[in-house]
C-alpha cells in the first residue's frame, strides 16, 4: 500500500470495488480525515469521460445534504483522479455499509425500522433528483451507515452520479474485469483485453464468495434498461426508483425478486404499510411507468398511526393534496403553492405576491457646495449598476388557514404569559428561511448594503457574502445555507422587493405550533438534535432538516428569524383583548425575533420562546423568511 495519495497521507484501504480502491487519508495540513476514491486510471486518458466528467462532477460537489456523502473535490495523483469525501463512521470510528449493519443483527427488522431506514434514502434521492441529477448504482454497498440513535442508524448514499460519469458500459466492463482477473480467466475469450494467460487454476473459496457477492450485489441492483445497455438516455432517476424497489423488497422478504416474485402482504403478518403498492410503483418494467417521488411514495403507504411516529424523519418538500406523486418543478417556472389540507371544496386560498417595491439609498448633495467659488474636490457618489436581468428567486409558500388557535406558554418565560386564544386570518408563509443565493440577488440589484434610509440591511463581514471590486459572491458550500448578517430593516426590504412581508410575532408562533398545547417544539413535545441544527458550530443549508406538521423547514433552529412586530414585555396581557389578528405593541425599541439559531440550547427553540434585538442588529444569527396575504 502506498504511504500518500497528493495530500493526503493513507492510514489505511477501506475497501476494494469495480471501480478501484477506496482509502482513509488524512490531510497532511489539515489533519482531518477523508475518504479517498480512486477512480480508475485508464479514464484520465479517455477524452469522452474527461468532458463528461468536468460536466457532472462540479453538481455533485454542490449536494449538501443529511443522507448524502458530501464530495469536497477531485485532485490528481500521478495519472490518476481520485474523490475527497466525508468519511463516514459510526462510534466506534470504523466505516461501515448497509449490508454490514444487516450482517450484524440477530433479529429480522421491524416495520418501524424499515420505514426509518427506506425514508432516509428516500430523502437522499428525491435531493438528487431534485437537482437534475441520479445515484445510478444504488446498492447496500453504497449506503453507509454513520452513527446509531435510538436504535435507528444514520444512512448515507455514497458513489453518488458515478454511473453516468463513467458510462454504463464502462461499469459492466470494470465489474467483469474484477471476476476475471480473480479467477486468472483470459479476458480475451470475454471480450475484455488483458495480459494474463489463461489457466484453469482455481480461486480461493472465501475470496471467491466475497467476490461473488460483490458482483452479484452490483449487478442486482441494475434497473432494467441498464442491463440491457443501449441508450444511456434511459438511464436516471427511474433506474434509482428501481433499485429503491429492489432494497424495499429485501428489507421485507430477506431475499431478492425474481422472475415471478410473491408480494410482500403474502407473507408478512403484523404489517400495516401498503408495501405491494411501494413494490408496483417501483418495479415497473417500463422506465416510464415508475413512481416520480419516493418520499411521497412512503408517506402515502403508510398509516397515519406509523406517520405520526415517523413525523420527525421528513426532511423534504410538502406534497400537493390532489397528486398521488409529485412532480418536480423548474426553477425557472413559477413556484408552486402547497396549501395546507381542507375539507373545503371551496378553490384554495393563495398568497397575495404584491408589486414589487425596490428603494435605493441615495446619496445627498454635498451642503457647503453653495459656499465654494471654485470646487477642487468632487464629492464620491458611487457609480450605479444597472440590473436588468436580476429577478427575485421566489420561496415555495404553505397556506396556514385562518381560525382560532393558542399562543404562549403558561409554564415559559414571563413574557410568553398568559397562553390564550386569539383568531387568525388565513396566511402564507415561506417553507424555508431566504438563502444566500436568494438575498444576493437582492443586493446585487440594490447596489449597495444600505436601505433607503441609510439604515444597514446586512453586515458582510457577518455573513457569508462577500464584495470584491463591486462584485458580489457567495462563500464556497454556502449556497444553500440560510442568509446571516442580516438586521430587521434588511429583511423587510427584501420582503417588500419580493412583494411579500414579515410575518407577524403570533403567524410565526402558529406556523411552527399549529397552536397545540403539546407542541412546545415544532415537531411535538421533544425534539433531538436529528430534527434541528442547534448547539451546533454553524448554519446548515435549508431544508437539510425535518419539516414540521404544517411543511415548514428550519423553525427550530438554523438562524433566528424577524418578525414584524414590536416586542412588548407584557404584550400577551392585551393580546388577550385584542385577539383578532394581533399585531404587537404600536412602537418600541426592540423588534422579535423566533425559532433559536444553530448555536442556540435545546430551551431557545420552544415554539412560544420570543428573542428580541434592536431591529439594527446583525450577527451571524439573525435570518428571515417571509410571509404573504392570502385570497
Amino acid at each position: 500500500m502506498q504511504d500518500s495519495i497528493g495530500d493526503f497521507r493513507i492510514l489505511k484501504v477501506i475497501g476494494q470495488g469495480t471501480l478501484g480502491s477506496l482509502y482513509l487519508g488524512e490531510h497532511k495540513f489539515l489533519k482531518k480525515r477523508f475518504a479517498l476514491k480512486m477512480l480508475p486510471k485508464e479514464v484520465s486518458e479517455d477524452p469522452v469521460f474527461m468532458q463528461a466528467f468536468e460536466a457532472e462532477i462540479g453538481k455533485i460537489a454542490l449536494l449538501e445534504h443529511m443522507n448524502l456523502v458530501k464530495v469536497h473535490t477531485v485532485s490528481k495523483d500521478s495519472d490518476s483522479y481520485f474523490l475527497v469525501t466525508d468519511f463516514i463512521s459510526d462510534i466506534s470510528g470504523e466505516g461501515r455499509n448497509l449490508s454490514h449493519y444487516l450482517g450484524s443483527l440477530k433479529s429480522r427488522l421491524s416495520e418501524k425500522e424499515i420505514i426509518s431506514l427506506l425514508k432516509q434514502v428516500a430523502y437522499g434521492l428525491d435531493y438528487i433528483h431534485k437537482n437534475d441529477l441520479s445515484h445510478g448504482s444504488l446498492k447496500l454497498n453504497n449506503i453507509l451507515v454513520g452513527r446509531i440513535e435510538e436504535g435507528i442508524p444514520h444512512l448515507y448514499l455514497s458513489d453518488i452520479g458515478l454511473n453516468a460519469i463513467l458510462g454504463q458500459g464502462m461499469i459492466l466492463s470494470k465489474m467483469y474485469q474484477v471476476v476475471a482477473k480473480t479467477l486468472e480467466i483470459d479476458q480475451t475469450i470475454t471480450g475484455l483485453e488483458s495480459e494474463s494467460p489463461y489457466t484453469e487454476k482455481r480461486g480461493d473459496l472465501k475470496v471467491l464468495t466475497k467476490l461473488h457477492r460483490s458482483f452479484l450485489q452490483s449487478y442486482a441492483f441494475l434497473a432494467p434498461e441498464q442491463k440491457l445497455g443501449g441508450n444511456e438516455s434511459l438511464y436516471g432517476p427511474k433506474s434509482d426508483v428501481y433499485a429503491f424497489g429492489l432494497l424495499t423488497y429485501f428489507l421485507l422478504m430477506g431475499y431478492m425478486p425474481e422472475g415471478c416474485f410473491k408480494m410482500p402482504t403474502t407473507e408478512l403478518s403484523g404489517f400495516t404499510c401498503d408495501w405491494d403498492l411501494l413494490i408496483k410503483a417501483t418495479l415497473k418494467q417500463n422506465p416510464l411507468e415508475r413512481c416520480d417521488n419516493l418520499t411521497d411514495l412512503l408517506d402515502k403507504i403508510v398509516p397515519k398511526e406509523l406517520g405520526d411516529i415517523e413525523r420527525n424523519l421528513k426532511r423534504v418538500s410538502p406534497v400537493r393534496e390532489v397528486e398521488t406523486f409529485r412532480e418536480y418543478v423548474p426553477e425557472s417556472e413559477p413556484a408552486p403553492v402547497y396549501v395546507a389540507a381542507t375539507a373545503s371544496t371551496e378553490p384554495a386560498p393563495k398568497p397575495i405576491i404584491q408589486p414589487s417595491v425596490l428603494k435605493k439609498f441615495e446619496y445627498d448633495e454635498d451642503p457647503g457646495a453653495i459656499f465654494e467659488t471654485k470646487l477642487t474636490v468632487t464629492q464620491y457618489k458611487p457609480k450605479e449598476k444597472e440590473i436588468t436581468d436580476q429577478e427575485p428567486m421566489l420561496t415555495e409558500m404553505i397556506v396556514i388557514e385562518g381560525g382560532e388557535y393558542f399562543r404562549g406558554d403558561n409554564a415559559g418565560a414571563r413574557d410568553e404569559k398568559p397562553r390564550h386564544k386569539i383568531q387568525l386570518s388565513s396566511y402564507a408563509i415561506d417553507v424555508h428561511p431566504v438563502s444566500n443565493e436568494q438575498f444576493v440577488r437582492f443586493l446585487d440589484v440594490m447596489g449597495c448594503e444600505k436601505d433607503s434610509n441609510n439604515n444597514d440591511m446586512i453586515n458582510l463581514k457577518e455573513s457569508r457574502i462577500k464584495r470584491s471590486n463591486g462584485k458580489l459572491s457567495i462563500e464556497s458550500g454556502y449556497t444553500k445555507h440560510p442568509v446571516v448578517g442580516v438586521s430587521w430593516y434588511g429583511a423587510r426590504a427584501y420582503a417588500h422587493w419580493v412583494g411579500k412581508r414579515l410575518p407577524s410575532e403570533v403567524e410565526w408562533e402558529i406556523a411552527a405550533s399549529q397552536g397545540l398545547e403539546d407542541n412546545l417544539y415544532p415537531y411535538g413535545s421533544e425534539i433531538e438534535r436529528t430534527q434541528a441544527n442547534f448547539f451546533s458550530s454553524d448554519t446548515t443549508p435549508v431544508m437539510s432538516y425535518p419539516a414540521n406538521p404544517n411543511g415548514l423547514f428550519d423553525m427550530a433552529g438554523n438562524v433566528y428569524e424577524w418578525c414584524e412586530d414590536w416586542y412588548g414585555y407584557n404584550y400577551y396581557e392585551l393580546s388577550i383583548q385584542e385577539p383578532l389578528n394581533p399585531k404587537g405593541p404600536a412602537q418600541g425599541v426592540y423588534r422579535v425575533l423566533r425559532g433559536g439559531c444553530w448555536k442556540s440550547l435545546k430551551d431557545d427553540l420552544r415554539c412560544s420562546h420570543r428573542h428580541r434585538n434592536n431591529p439594527g442588529s446583525l450577527n451571524r444569527t439573525y435570518g428571515f423568511r417571509c410571509s404573504a396575504d392570502v385570497g
